[in-house]
């Protein structure tokens, strides 16, 4: 969460009355993030989360709150549930700004460990045993259209605007095209699609709110499962064997990984990170979101290459 978009008081006192409310008393800007700017909001009646959206345009902020409309009626107990306007809708428009209002939630992102892989495993599990009607699996937007799975990064590795040591690491990873991975028929459903561990909130050890759904749809549970491991189990910047380990305990507390997903569950993982490394060149080097962020992409080709060094030869699990 962050606050690239400076929101004054009665800016917000305006935004709280398109929802019906009042009794603003402070406004805090918090300083995570890369999409959203995002503020706690203090009012007479209780806390808020008011969200601005930097990146995403209406629709796509749409389809995201109506994805937490779906999971919090399905139950699901990590995802914060959107207010709604006066008008029943789930984002508010404000002049030239748009967003959200959620409840606010007290807790912390969690250090790497392996309890906080565990409970994070645990949490995407039963986010992928979210049972669908057929009509909401049509209806859900699809992972792809927000985010970028196998067939999105192989094409880009043979665009002509694909940065060479994009394409050059590609190669080196996956020197047969990603078939395994596109000519399989894969368990699909809810996936969240960045599912980094500070997208996480704990309180006294425990997962309590999964954050940013803005690359959630209908996906791959093992491109999730890859993503997730890819952004939580880390230690000095590297992927730790121990945290994988203690994620996927987790996972398959709610849900067993096929065969298949754990003999390709290495390989998930770096496409996992060459997916967020497609995100963060689409974000930060073509839009120009955040100059001093433009090759962050680069950290995760190295780490990606590290993986592949440290486990060609040896078990993850």
């Amino acid at each position: 969460m962050g606050d690239y978009t400076k929101l004054t008081h009665d800016d917000t006192q305006e935004i709280l009355s398109i929802y019906g409310r009042s009794g603003l008393q402070e406004l805090h800007p918090l300083s995570l993030g890369i999409s959203n700017s995002n503020y706690k909001v203090v009012t007479s009646s209780g806390n808020l989360l008011l969200k601005v959206s930097n990146d995403k345009n209406l629709d796509e902020l749409r389809e995201e709150m109506e994805l937490l409309k779906l999971l919090g009626n399905k139950g699901f107990q990590y995802s914060l549930m959107p207010y709604k306007t006066k008008q029943d809708e789930l984002t508010y428009e404000y002049g030239d700004l748009y967003g959200v209002i959620f409840p606010f939630v007290d807790g912390i992102p969690p250090g790497p460990s392996d309890q906080s892989c565990f409970e994070i495993g645990k949490g995407l599990a039963r986010l992928h045993n979210t049972e669908l009607t057929t009509e909401e699996f049509k209806t859900l937007r699809n992972h792809e259209k927000v985010g970028f799975g196998a067939k999105e990064i192989l094409a880009y590795s043979k665009s002509s605007s694909c940065p060479q040591d994009f394409k050059d690491t590609f190669q080196i990873l996956f020197p047969h095209q990603l078939t395994w991975f596109i000519d399989h028929s894969w368990d699909k459903g809810i996936i969240h699609g960045d599912l980094y561990i500070d997208n996480s909130m704990f309180s006294d050890n425990q997962l309590k709110v999964i954050l940013d759904f803005e690359q959630g749809g209908i996906g791959e549970f093992i491109l999730d499962l890859g993503i997730t491991i890819s952004g939580c189990c880390l230690e000095k910047g590297q992927i730790n064997q121990g945290l994988v380990q203690s994620l996927v305990k987790g996972y398959q507390e709610h849900r067993k990984l096929t065969t298949y997903e754990r003999q390709n569950l290495a390989d998930s993982i770096l496409l996992g990170l060459m997916s967020i490394s497609l995100w963060r060149i689409k974000r930060f080097k073509d839009k120009n979101m955040n100059p001093i962020m433009a090759n962050s992409y680069q950290e995760l080709l190295l780490r990606a290459c590290c993986f592949r060094e440290q486990f060609k030869s040896e078990p993850l699990l």
